[in-house]
């Protein structure tokens, strides 16, 4: 925390967390701390994290700052789709989730076009169903049932993907059509799916404005990705998201194909085993908000790892460039104590023109599965690198090979390419 407007601005938000909520005034205390005891950037790594479990347990009267409830103007209540455990319930203001989503975006010179003077981006979103927003995302609501607050409609979508019935999946092209979005806020497993449903059916994902993707909610496999871009064309702008329900937007994709971190709303940090960790080395992100007057965090534990890279991008974006290695709790377990990331899983797996869908599991002893659909029979030279890839990777944990028709997602209804049963259950 080099910048001196930083580190004022993180104070100001320490001292207004400490005095306008109850969790993180009792919190500090709790470890003999005060406002005035973070004199310098060394200081503030006194505090302890903070997590998940404490804004589960504290909401909404602990965490939300004095002056605000649930029903007060331009707040937004969210609630996660439970991806490490239990659902979070949570609230931002409508502002700032705003101004943080223009922060992100920006970096991708090819999303520009939406910000019209006067306008507001239409958007549809299609992801996993705890991930809606809405109570009722199935394919028997109505398009007014599930249209958000702030003109977002959701589209309907069934929880188990591979299983969604054809009248489902043509309600949701007919949706498209009919809604005329700018922006398709999308999971991007669950989207490379309708493409796929959409060629089988022939059918057309459409607009007559400008469609811009934004790919958020899980690891953005490559599999996934060369599916969409096949499939919507070098047209359409294609951008990933790094974002949580509690937060919005935490970075985005830039037009050069690098994912930034957004220091300008937040103050990240990237730790592990209690320390920062140098550029080129992974960590998980601790988030900071800043000038955030209804849920301030403070050191936010999010669960996720990045490596932070360090180096400057073409694209002229000052905000860092990190690379996403994936949440915590999907980090394959090495019996020497290291890790294999499901980014590094993906990227032995690459983009193989055959296949349509994979996920790794790795079971209680240690050993892993690869489970992988086709959509043709995949050249035997092609099969036998691909295994020698992950082999060498996750050596010595034992590997299967497994070719099937069908995966099942999770109870949230996300589908996660890399599963952990090890680090799920000692999360």
């Amino acid at each position: 925390m080099s910048d001196p407007a930083m580190f004022e601005a993180v104070r100001e938000e320490i001292v207004y967390a400490f005095e306008n909520t109850v969790f993180f005034h009792d919190h500090m205390v709790a470890n003999g701390l005060r406002p005035e005891d973070i004199k310098g950037p060394a200081d503030f790594h006194r505090i302890p994290p903070t997590a998940k479990a404490h804004y589960r347990r504290n909401f909404p009267a602990g965490v939300l700052a004095r002056g605000y409830t649930l029903t007060s103007a331009e707040v937004m209540r969210f609630q996660s789709s439970g991806t490490s455990g239990e659902r979070l319930n949570s609230a931002i203001l409508s502002y700032d989730l705003a101004r943080r989503q223009a922060t992100a975006l920006g970096v991708n010179r090819r999303f520009d076009s939406l910000w019209r003077p006067g306008g507001r981006p239409r958007i549809c979103r299609f992801a996993p169903p705890n991930c809606s927003d809405v109570e009722c995302a199935t394919g028997f609501s109505s398009m007014e049932d599930r249209t958000l607050p702030d003109g977002t409609l959701v589209l309907t979508v069934a929880h188990d993907l591979l299983a969604t019935p054809d009248w489902q999946l043509n309600k949701a092209f007919d949706e498209i059509e009919a809604y005329q979005p700018d922006m398709l806020v999308v999971d991007p497993t669950h989207f490379a799916f309708l493409t796929r449903a959409a060629r089988r059916l022939d059918r057309k994902i459409v607009s007559p404005r400008k469609l811009h993707i934004v790919c958020g909610y899980t690891l953005m496999t490559r599999v996934a990705r060369r599916q969409i871009e096949d499939f919507m064309g070098p047209d359409v702008p294609i951008g990933d998201m790094i974002g949580m329900s509690e937060l919005g937007y935490l970075g985005f994709e830039c037009h050069h194909g690098r994912r930034h971190i957004n220091d300008a709303d937040f103050y990240p940090e990237f730790v592990q085993d209690g320390e920062p960790v140098p550029e080129g080395r992974m960590g998980e992100l601790y988030v900071t908000t800043i000038d955030d007057c209804l849920i301030p965090r403070i050191r936010y534990a999010t669960g996720d790892y990045f490596t932070p890279l360090g180096d400057s991008c073409e694209c002229g974006s000052e905000l860092p460039v990190v690379r996403i290695e994936g949440r915590g709790t999907h980090l394959v377990r090495l019996p020497d104590g290291g890790v294999v990331t499901p980014a590094a899983v993906d990227a032995a797996v690459g983009a193989p023109h055959w296949m349509d869908l994979y996920q790794l599991e790795q079971d209680r002893t240690g050993d892993c599965t690869f489970r992988y659909v086709t959509n043709a029979e995949p050249p035997a030279a092609d099969l036998a690198a691909l295994e020698a890839r992950l082999a060498d990777a996750l050596a010595p944990n034992g590997l299967r090979f497994r070719s099937t028709d069908y995966i099942a997602g999770e109870r949230s209804g996300k589908f996660q390419p890399c599963i952990s049963h090890i680090s799920a259950e000692g999360a």
